[in-house]
């Protein structure tokens, strides 16, 4: 007999802690232009606009005690492919020489407590 298979806790968590991100980055001023851009080196969690800066952000969400701090997880590999990203994002959308940033919101999730958001600007230059 075959056993259906539930979605994983990645699958599950991940959504949630864009949506959880989303929430926390408007209100604190930005507006959420895009989620879930794809490129062919993979996808950008959040596009956003503060003032005039574009801000191009990675979400990482964990369960307590899981795989480490969500912020450990954007690697320099990660941050290499985000600016690739971002900057495919520029070209494709006509943006010109713009300000822009590149913003990490780690969610760590624990039973029973709200989320732990941590939120870094600029988290690794532009």
């Amino acid at each position: 007999m075959k056993r259906s298979r539930g979605k994983s806790q990645e699958t599950r968590t991940g959504p949630r802690g864009e949506e959880m991100a989303r929430a926390f980055l408007r209100k604190k001023g930005l507006k959420i232009i895009e989620q879930n851009y794809r490129t062919r080196w993979g996808e950008i969690d959040l596009i956003a606009r503060e003032k005039r800066t574009w801000v191009f952000v990675e979400v990482k969400t964990r369960s307590q005690g899981v795989f480490g701090s969500p912020l450990e997880a954007v690697t320099p590999d990660k941050q290499r492919r985000l600016r690739r990203m971002a900057q495919t994002y520029i070209v494709e959308k006509r943006l010109g020489d713009v300000p822009a940033r590149f913003d990490v919101v780690g969610i760590t999730l624990s039973n029973g407590a709200s989320p732990h958001i941590e939120w870094v600007p600029d988290a690794f230059g532009g």
